[in-house]
């Protein structure tokens, strides 16, 4: 299993434009099953629940991490899960 980081690195996106393989992926995206919705959207909701409990408790240096964790989350294994779960519905 492959892991992709970013949208060209898809073999059937390598050939498109940015624009294009931004139109591919959402089209595969509305193509998602509702238990693939749910997972990646329970780790959407994971990841940005601590930054805003830390700015609303006024923790700044909580805040700061908990950002840089959620960054962290997003880019190694949100997006890669999204490509992952959008390669099997791209033609």
């Amino acid at each position: 299993m492959t892991i992709y980081f970013s949208s060209k690195n898809i073999p059937e996106l390598a050939n498109l434009s940015i624009k294009e393989r931004q139109e591919v992926i959402a089209k595969a995206q509305q193509k998602f099953t509702a238990p693939e919705k749910l997972i990646l959207n329970l780790l959407k909701l994971i990841m940005l629940v601590p930054p805003f409990l830390f700015l609303a408790r006024q923790e700044w240096t909580n805040l700061a991490a908990a950002t840089v964790i959620m960054l962290l989350v997003h880019y190694f294994i949100n997006k890669p899960l999204q490509y992952l779960i959008c390669r099997k519905y791209i033609k």
